[in-house]
């Protein structure tokens, strides 16, 4: 099939001449490497931000008062990350300066957010409708909490 076209390279891959993909080599490796590092870098300055915002913003008693609830600890991080909607890059950054909640409270935040966040909701609500979108980020939330919860017990 190949062989009848007068442009051999065509089956290979080739858009015809003059056409051109994009760096290859180690110009492609730093290009893909730089695109990385600033959208990454970018999604952890603002998990520093926001982990710092926090920690100034919302008083220690309050952060001190849900943490030494067991159980309420892991619902007041799952509520915050879906709350929050963040980038789950970013995640790790507001988990970790959140020291005074348990470790399984930190993992609950950091499975929620990614699953189940406002701007999750608002697009499922605004391709699905209300009801989907409700029904939906309920049972993923109650899921995520749980898996979250059973792991933290069991493993942490």
């Amino acid at each position: 099939m190949w062989r009848r076209r007068p442009n051999a390279a065509a089956g290979r891959g080739s858009c015809g001449p003059g056409i051109s993909h994009g760096p290859t080599g180690w110009a492609a490796f730093r290009a893909s490497l730089e695109h990385d590092f600033l959208h990454a870098g970018g999604s952890l300055v603002i998990g520093g931000m926001t982990a710092a915002t926090l920690n100034v913003a919302v008083p220690r008693d309050l952060l001190k008062g849900l943490a030494g609830l067991p159980g309420v600890d892991v619902l007041a991080l799952a509520v915050l990350a879906v709350l929050l909607a963040v980038c789950s890059e970013a995640d790790a950054f507001v988990a970790a300066g959140l020291t005074s909640f348990s470790t399984t409270a930190k993992l609950a935040f950091m499975v929620v957010g990614p699953m189940v966040d406002a701007k999750l909701i608002a697009l499922q609500a605004g391709t699905f409708g209300r009801a989907f979108a409700w029904r939906f980020s309920a049972t993923t939330f109650v899921v995520a909490v749980t898996a979250a919860t059973l792991t933290g017990w069991w493993l942490l």
